[in-house]
């Protein structure tokens, strides 16, 4: 029987990097709300076909291992002999997009392959996911969190439930080492010691949400738009969509969304952008 596990987008509704900590590694603090509807598809099932099959409308642009493969390697260290017989990636999220889809397609594995084995708790799934990358962790549990830290710090928040976006991708093509050069560009300083901790936000409306967002913003914006000058043109179409509350860069980018209060301003402003960009990679969705 067909397993499967939805790895949905992963949205920096905010991203402030704090500094860069005596390790080299940044220190971070994110807002993160998953996309509901939009996202790849692991799926294991029974049969003889070794090795990540990997199919959907993006499966071209990856070659070689992937965070798929080290997470089944990962499962397997912690649970010998657990290496499926088939498992396949479906992927619908383009690659290197800011929108976390390689971690969410190793947490998504992680999940899907301890389903099997009810002796793997959550706690074991997030240590295997530190060890795959800094995004991974969060995607585990894909529900809205305050990150922080290097991405190990999730303090669970609840976000309005009509909350709605549309992510855009203009699909450009993006170098192999696109968040180390984003990084490298912004030049963060040392931090002189740990960042105090702040309150998890409360946020009770929407117009909550985005005022929190557009006070903290996204410091990867400025050095993004360097590397990728393609975002300035993305932000400035979502900028002009009806009804719009709020464009931003995702992670280090070129994925932008915009939010919206209903799925049908967020619908409309999808198809308006179709029109004039019918090219670009364009979803509307709820965040959660």
């Amino acid at each position: 029987m067909l397993k499967s596990e939805f790895a949905p987008a992963k949205i920096n509704l905010t991203l402030e990097i704090l500094g860069r900590r005596s390790d080299g590694y940044h220190e971070l603090r994110s807002l993160v709300a998953f996309a509901q509807d939009v996202g790849d598809v692991v799926e294991l099932a029974s049969g003889s076909l070794s090795g990540v099959e990997i199919t959907g409308p993006f499966a071209g642009d990856i070659s070689g291992s992937n965070l798929v493969d080290s997470a089944i390697a990962a499962f397997a260290e912690k649970v010998p002999g657990a290496a499926p017989n088939r498992l396949s990636l479906v992927k619908n999220l383009p690659v290197a997009s800011g929108i976390g889809g390689g971690s969410a397609d190793a947490a998504a594995t992680l999940r899907l392959l301890s389903s099997a084995y009810p002796e793997v708790s959550e706690p074991d799934l997030l240590t295997m996911a530190r060890v795959l990358g800094a995004d991974v962790p969060v995607c585990i549990r894909a529900r809205p969190v305050m990150m922080t830290g290097v991405g190990e710090t999730l303090d669970e928040v609840a976000l309005p439930h009509d909350l709605y976006a549309v992510l855009v991708n203009p699909l450009a093509g993006v170098p192999a080492n696109k968040t180390s050069q984003v990084f490298a560009s912004l030049g963060a300083a040392t931090l002189a010691g740990t960042p105090s901790k702040e309150p998890t936000p409360r946020f009770s409306r929407i117009d909550d949400v985005i005022a929190y967002a557009k006070a903290r913003g996204n410091d990867l914006e400025a050095p993004a738009l360097r590397l990728l000058p393609i975002i300035g043109t993305v932000l400035a179409d979502l900028r002009r969509l009806e009804n719009g509350l709020l464009s931003q860069l995702s992670g280090a980018g070129p994925t932008c969304f915009t939010l919206f209060k209903t799925r049908s301003e967020a619908e409309a402003g999808a198809l308006a952008l179709r029109l004039r960009q019918p090219s670009w990679w364009i979803r509307p969705t709820r965040l959660g």
